[in-house]
């Protein structure tokens, strides 16, 4: 019998026919799009016709890939990425190819929910749209004409709306701000407000965009690129690029081998916190050894070479080798390395910034890519690339009075806000609540201390009335007093622009099939409340509300955009998903290339960009260069050429921050021992980590998402085990000072031997009967129900356990951020009577440890004990003004 050799085109024909003899003949239509389509379309398994193909953005994460929903009878029945966007280039994450399950879930709130019970209790009545938006405004006008009744505007702050993730483009902001409140709370103090702050006042944007694809090395900071939710597609895309297409090396330093750790070229471990220590040592090497780029620190920094050397001279490697356990041997080669290597860049994510001082550590790491110049350059650390849209006119002003839980005047630094801190301050009075909004939230999940969300939330007292926008009946949710479900992504409008890569668009929301079931996006609801707490006007609020409906919303914010609005506006987006279109991704390189098959080269050295004789015009150049106009700067004058420079004061990048010098803070990069170093040698850090397959609290309900990940045991050390007498699998209790957990241990070499770590992706009491492993059980009344692989097809018996109720509130002072990473914890054999999956936490110990973490703002004094070199008279420090009640 002669060898048969089968080539992909022979296995398509062999298909074909086989196809053909059971009655169902392959088209060559459908043939063609196999082989030569990179996506875009799709074809029914059945009839091969083919499918609907609806353009839409992403939201299973922050990072808004754009995406092609494909529409069969009515039905989702596939989602793929959109060709046409520059930065995903057709490609979907796990979370994202798996999106059209949120839609189907069959524990899916499907109708307004008024609670008939106890908070808590679950039970619940059916009620319309209507009724539940007029119960809302009716609420919100208590409060209005209280605030009129008393000539007090500060009272509108008692109006609260807290989100998990807010991709709306402003509504909320609208919608708060046009009732009169400043009391708007996100999540991003848990998420990686200190990286921002740490950015923010060095050069401007809060975020960076590294140009992965055409570096030459690598320096990963505490970032999984590869696996975090945050960097699963566009990010680990062009890393891929530059590590497999352009040769570059990549290290990376981790307590834990994550995804990128081990695909690294080399791991180094540092104990937690001490990304610091690190990244000044190598700046210490790098300047002290003439490897820096002097021109570039003259030019475009507000310090001097000289300045730096000096503030560099105690951070040796010796020292760094001390704090961190990292060699100086290591430190001196990986910084030459990086200083020689051209093009290079660094990027970090929550390791660094995670932790008391977290500021400092991303000050410092961005520090190398300054000293180095590899700033704005192809291959280096550039600026991210996003792009704005106009905001409806009339935009409600900001109202007058500041919010004690929207901006807790103990953190001014903190851009961001302090959301870990509104249940204590709401309970210790500083801030009065009348009514709490949630959307895209669940604190009772996914904050430190949890538990005492859970009993803020129940007390009536303190929250009158709470109202949730979840599709979906989460831990925190629960507890509403009425819930109006959102739609879920694949169904509502919103605009989106997220700095993905280096080729800046706009991109859109907008339903890939009509609500199911009745239900009504959030849009649509904030317009009916709007609507009914002014119904005629005399408010002045319903102005701002002027839309019959969300895509007549959408056409304000995109009809009118310079180039956008040539090309059709809202109805070109409406077809392609996002604005500009670069090119094509070529088929061979996956690169962006134009008709000629050339690359499409991103815009680089955007500071450098001159400024006009037009913008020149009535300009005044001040002794220090900078380039004002009607009193404020745009723009600066270096070595005789105007240009826009940086988004900030001195239109440089100032690694000098005066803003943190006025509140006590050094204003040059520096290094804080952290807490957690003082731990007892039996002693642990706890860390908690992210998985690639899941987005914070929101997937663990979908099933596909579930199979592969479900259960989280604890990654110890194998020299850490063997001290406690632990195997892999055994049953441990991990003590905090405010509760424990039990959960299993798993025993790895891929952890730093003081650090033991927990994913937070798991372990629910709330959020579906999948989430809870309560499948068999009914679907409840108000539910969608159905998917019968979800009642019978589940196979696992684990849901893991969750810890976040066992660590306690400890942020930084200056950017606000929660230090996941700073729990000290002690480790032992499961006792007597533990159960898998207990969690045990005391809420008297929890509000100790917030009060405890106050004295550490700059009013505190442990900040000044930690700040001893900061030249400042600390009693001239600006004292925080916070008024009763909260107003």
């Amino acid at each position: 019998m002669s060898e048969l050799k089968i080539s992909r085109r022979n296995f398509l024909k062999l298909g074909g026919a086989v196809a053909g003899a059971s009655g169902l003949t392959l088209g060559s239509r459908r043939l063609k799009a196999m082989e030569q389509d990179l996506g875009g379309r799709d074809y029914s398994a059945v009839t091969g016709a083919e499918r609907k193909a609806v353009p839409y953005t992403c939201l299973t994460c922050n990072i808004e890939d754009g995406g092609v929903a494909f529409v069969e009878n009515g039905r989702i029945v596939k989602l793929e990425g959109n060709m046409d966007h520059p930065n995903t280039r057709g490609k979907l994450c796990a979370k994202g190819n798996s999106g059209w399950l949120h839609v189907y879930d069959p524990d899916r709130i499907m109708t307004p929910l008024m609670r008939t019970g106890k908070r808590g209790e679950g039970k619940w009545r059916r009620i319309s749209y209507d009724e539940a938006t007029s119960i809302v405004a009716k609420k919100l006008r208590e409060v209005i004409d209280r605030s009129i009744r008393e000539h007090d505007p500060g009272i509108r702050n008692e109006i609260v709306f807290k989100w998990g993730r807010n991709r709306t483009g402003g509504a909320i902001k609208r919608f708060m701000h046009a009732l009169g409140s400043n009391s708007l709370v996100n999540h991003t103090n848990i998420c990686e407000s200190s990286k921002k702050v740490g950015l923010e006042p060095a050069w401007g944007p809060d975020i960076e965009s590294c140009d992965w694809a055409n570096t030459k090395y690598i320096l990963n900071f505490g970032s999984n690129i590869l696996e975090a939710a945050y960097f699963m597609n566009p990010n680990a895309q062009r890393c891929v690029d530059g590590v497999v297409g352009n040769k570059a090396k990549i290290v990376t330093f981790d307590v834990r081998m994550s995804n990128t750790a081990g695909w690294s070229d080399e791991w180094h471990a540092p104990y937690p916190g001490t990304d610091a220590a690190i990244a000044l040592a190598m700046a210490h090497v790098i300047m002290n050894e003439g490897l820096y780029d002097d021109e570039f620190i003259r030019d475009w920094t507000n310090v001097t070479p000289e300045q730096l050397k000096a503030h560099l001279k105690p951070f040796t490697p010796e020292w760094a080798e001390k704090e961190s356990g990292v060699s100086a041997r290591d430190i001196r080669r990986i910084a030459r390395e990086f200083a020689t290597t051209k093009p290079a860049t660094t990027f970090s994510y929550r390791g660094p910034c995670k932790h008391v001082y977290g500021s400092y550590q991303e000050a410092a790491i961005q520090m190398l890519n300054v000293i180095t110049g590899n700033v704005e350059t192809r291959g280096g650390y550039c600026l991210p690339r996003g792009m704005g849209w106009p905001q409806p006119e009339p935009v409600p002003p900001k109202p007058p009075v500041p919010s004690v839980i929207g901006a807790p005047p103990i953190y001014p630094l903190a851009s961001h806000a302090v959301s870990t801190h509104a249940p204590y301050q709401v309970m210790a009075g500083e801030a009065k609540v009348s009514v709490w909004f949630a959307y895209y939230d669940n604190p009772v999940y996914t904050y430190p201390a949890a538990h005492v969300w859970e009993r803020f939330l129940k007390d009536e007292k303190l929250v009158p009335f709470y109202v949730s926008f979840s599709p979906y009946m989460s831990e925190t949710t629960e507890l509403a007093d009425l819930i109006i479900p959102d739609v879920t992504y694949l169904e509502r409008h919103d605009p989106e622009s997220m700095p993905g890569g280096l080729y800046p668009c706009l991109s859109i929301r907008q339903p890939v099939i009509q609500p199911l079931g009745g239900t009504q996006e959030f849009r649509q609801t904030l317009i009916d409340i709007i609507h009914k707490v002014d119904p005629d006007g005399s408010l002045g609020i319903k102005k701002y509300f002027a839309f019959k409906n969300p895509e007549e919303w959408m056409r304000a914010h995109f009809d009118n955009i310079p180039g956008l609005k040539e090309e059709g506006g809202w109805d070109f987006l409406k077809a392609k998903g996002v604005w500009p279109i670069y090119g094509k991704v070529d088929k061979e390189t996956a690169k962006i290339v134009d008709r000629n098959g050339e690359e499409v080269q991103p815009d680089y050295q955007l500071h450098k960009r001159e400024l006009s004789a037009a913008e020149m015009e009535g300009a005044e150049v001040g002794p220090d260069g900078v380039i004002r106009k009607d009193g404020h700067p745009i723009g600066v004058r270096i070595r005789g050429r105007n240009y826009v420079g940086f988004g900030t004061p001195s239109r440089r990048i100032e690694l000098y921050k005066e803003s943190y010098r006025k509140y006590g803070f050094n204003p040059l990069p520096t290094y804080k021992r952290l807490p957690s170093r003082n731990k007892k040698p039996d002693e642990l850090v706890l860390t908690t980590y992210k998985v690639n397959v899941h987005t914070q609290s929101r997937t663990a309900s979908i099933k596909y998402l579930a199979e592969l990940y479900h259960k989280n045991p604890a990654w110890m050390n194998p020299k850490t085990a063997a001290a406690r007498g632990l195997k892999d699998g055994d049953l441990i209790r991990i003590t905090s000072p405010i509760g424990y957990m039990v959960t299993r241990v798993h025993v790895t070499e891929g952890i730093h031997p003081d650090v033991v770590a927990v994913s937070t992706a798991c372990g629910h009491s709330a959020y579906g009967r999948l989430a809870q492993l309560k499948h068999k059980e009914k679907a409840a009344e108000w539910a969608q129900g159905g998917d019968p692989d979800i009642t019978h097809n589940v196979w696992w018996d684990d849901k893991g356990v969750h810890p976040n109720s066992i660590i306690p509130v400890q942020v930084d002072p200056i950017g606000g951020s929660q230090g996941w990473y700073d729990t000290v914890v002690t480790v032992t054999k499961a006792q007597p009577g533990d159960k898998y999956g207990d969690v045990v936490a005391d809420f008297e110990k929890a509000v100790k440890a917030y009060e405890h973490q106050l004295r550490y703002a700059y009013t505190g004094d442990l900040h000044r004990a930690n700040h001893p070199e900061v030249d400042i008279d600390w009693d001239s420090l600006p004292k925080p003004e916070v008024k009763a009640g909260g107003h």
